[in-house]
């Protein structure tokens, strides 16, 4: 397949992922990560491999 040129430049943009550590949540950030942007996600549960940029492990379901 080879690698994808991406649609956006984020370079030197920031980006908060919530939802990062699996699925469509991770794979946006790795998209977002390849575009240039700085990344932080967030998830209730830590990601299994290390994650792209910064990760912050919260729970937003409750008040």
């Amino acid at each position: 397949m080879g690698t994808m040129k991406p649609e956006l430049e984020f370079e030197g943009k920031r980006a908060l992922v919530t939802g990062g550590s699996r699925g469509m949540g991770k794979a946006i950030a790795a998209r977002l990560s390849d575009a240039g942007a700085k990344v932080v996600s967030t998830a209730r549960e830590k990601p299994d491999q290390s994650a792209l940029g910064i990760f912050v492990q919260a729970d937003v379901s409750t008040p």
